[in-house]
């Protein structure tokens, strides 16, 4: 093992982890601290020139913590500048370092659960280290062959190779989303897509009485007899696929009465960049999604898949189809994948999947993940800028300006027209390249959508007696705000302006610049909108005259607080109001 390198991956990680600390003000880091010059008698201590700007922490009850930092991040107003600072306690003074014992000092005086939570969280932090090092790894033995991948002929070898360039980059926010929590070494190279493995998929022959299908398998489903079954089960039993991974943990979460384990294995898959949803080899435009008893995103996010989001996801799917047949402003800008088929062994989330189906007129088209724009090819360049090369003529402002003019023609106009706003993070929200073809999205997995029922009711009359189809009551909200939270945390920041970040401190167009774009076509959209008569007030208040932006408090909800302690319904959606308003015409440039 490379110490160095462990230690540079250690030191990041830590950097990210006070950084995020930062941005959602845990234990009032941003509230009760001070910005202050460092005193001359702590400058000794430091082992090289000082930061101009300290914040002093002195409210947990372990003395005084001097922590440099910097302006420049989009969502917050400090940064912090590495994974050191000084603790002066009395006449003592410090150089501290690391993760470990930042964590230590937040957790001072807090209750038993809350610190058995941040213990947790010191583990999920020493595995995001150990999985950033292979990912590393597996980078210098896998990326040499995606150099030209844009080019490859093969259509399902071409959407897998994108993915797993985007795999190899940490998400932008989450500090410790490179962890894999319940992935050992083993796992990751067997199954993650960072080091492009191929399975075959287990099989649970499951009562027919039990079992739930939302429609018929797909032709591709293994029979009994190819899994070492009897075939007279099929009169009885039909099959359900489980992931390796998963298959051993049945008996410790339950297997319902009547279930029999297949003895061989069936249907050669590989791993997407959901790590759970997996190409079929046979049919590349088939891809399935499973359960896995893996967390990521925090300690409690398990991936399960609650049997409600089979119905949801497909009824957005039917829905945004709808609305793009009916609206000509919608229609020409995304296309939905075929969530259809799906199915669940009594209610289990342990015992359930979905079968995405891609449409067949995307052959031609490279089908990118936002999450891929920023991933490094292996000479250098970011993704993003060979796709411009390649299907934009080399004008990236030209394709910033057309992407931004499709991400907020379609989300603005979902969440101001109909009262949606799709959770299209940047793993679900795809864009389809193609020469000579208009960039579009691509829409797959909106089953945790928000939806203002009136809203959406007034727009579309005879939809609205569809709304009592919906499983989740979570996805149900009274009023706008909700959909403007999700519009702001994962259009806006998720898939806008971590790339523009990126594309800016690449060199590749100037920060000032692609602020300056998205300010106008911003403008532009909700100017258009109201052109068609549709209100758009709520949106020039929240977006352009807010002092400050939601951010989403994934650290506090998902890892190192109790719901109880946080407040938080759900823990994917728990928001504070943290970020400078980066659209407001007066406000200074992220990084300037």
């Amino acid at each position: 093992m490379n110490l160095d390198m462990t230690d540079h991956d250690r030191a990041a990680i830590g950097q990210r982890i006070l950084d995020c600390c930062l941005r959602e003000d845990i234990r009032g880091l941003l509230g009760q601290a001070r910005p202050a010059a460092l005193p001359a008698e702590l400058a000794a201590h430091w082992p090289q020139p000082p930061e101009p700007t300290w914040l002093c922490i002195d409210h947990l009850g372990c003395g005084e913590l001097w922590l440099p930092v910097r302006r420049g991040a989009p969502l917050q107003d400090w940064s912090a500048v590495g994974d050191r600072w000084l603790r002066r306690q009395g006449d003592s003074v410090h150089l501290e370092q690391g993760y470990r014992r930042w964590l230590e000092h937040l957790a001072t005086d807090l209750d038993a659960e809350s610190l058995a939570l941040f213990a947790d969280y010191v583990a999920e932090a020493d595995c995001a280290v150990e999985h950033r090092r292979l990912c590393r790894e597996a980078y210098a033995t896998h990326a040499n062959g995606l150099g030209e991948i844009l080019a490859e002929a093969d259509w399902g070898r071409r959407l897998l190779g994108i993915d797993r360039l985007a795999s190899y980059l940490d998400h932008p926010f989450y500090p410790t989303a490179r962890a894999k929590s319940g992935f050992d070494a083993a796992a990751l190279q067997g199954y993650a897509p960072e080091f492009a493995p191929r399975f075959r998929l287990h099989w649970l022959a499951v009562p027919r009485a039990i079992l739930e299908q939302t429609s018929t398998p797909p032709a591709l489903w293994p029979g009994f007899a190819a899994v070492g079954l009897d075939p007279a089960l099929e009169a009885s039993h039909a099959l359900l696929p489980v992931h390796p991974l998963t298959w051993p943990e049945l008996d410790a979460h339950g297997v319902p009465e009547g279930c029999l384990r297949a003895p061989h294995g069936a249907l050669e898959v590989e791993p997407t960049l959901s790590v759970r949803t997996v190409l079929c080899v046979e049919d590349p435009r088939c891809h399935i999604k499973l359960p896995l008893l893996v967390r990521t995103l925090g300690a409690r996010n398990l991936r399960l898949i609650k049997p409600s989001t089979l119905y949801d996801g497909h009824w957005f799917q039917t829905i945004l189809e709808d609305l793009a047949a009916r609206d000509g402003q919608l229609g020409t800008r995304y296309v939905h994948v075929d969530e259809q088929h799906g199915g669940h062994a009594a209610g289990e989330r342990h015992l359930a999947y979905i079968l995405r189906r891609y449409p067949a007129s995307l052959e031609q088209a490279s089908l990118v993940p936002v999450a891929a724009l920023a991933s490094r090819l292996p000479d250098g360049r970011l993704l993003v800028a060979a796709l411009v090369e390649r299907f934009h003529g080399g004008d990236l402002m030209a394709w910033w300006q057309a992407y931004l003019d499709l991400l907020l023609a379609v989300h603005l106009r979902l969440w101001l027209r109909y009262g949606i706003a799709l959770e299209a993070n940047q793993q679900n929200a795809v864009l389809l390249f193609e020469a000579g073809r208009p960039l579009q999205l691509l829409m797959k997995d909106n089953d945790a959508a928000r939806l203002w029922p009136s809203r959406f009711a007034a727009a579309c009359p005879d939809l609205a007696p569809r709304l009592a189809e919906l499983r989740d009551e979570r996805i149900r909200v009274d009023g706008m705000q909700p959909l403007a939270e999700m519009f702001c945390t994962i259009t806006l920041q998720l898939n806008i302006v971590a790339p523009l970040e990126a594309i800016a401190a690449a060199g590749l167009a100037g920060r000032e610049a692609l602020y300056a774009c998205l300010r106008e076509r911003l403008r532009a959209c909700l100017d258009a909108l109201e052109g068609e008569g549709v209100a758009v007030d709520e949106a020039r208040r929240f977006l352009l005259d807010s002092p400050k932006l939601p951010v989403k408090y994934l650290l506090s909800a998902g890892s190192l607080f109790s719901k109880e302690h946080s407040g938080a319904a759900d823990i994917n959606k728990f928001y504070g109001y943290s970020a400078a308003n980066f659209l407001l015409d007066a406000a200074p440039c992220p990084g300037a």
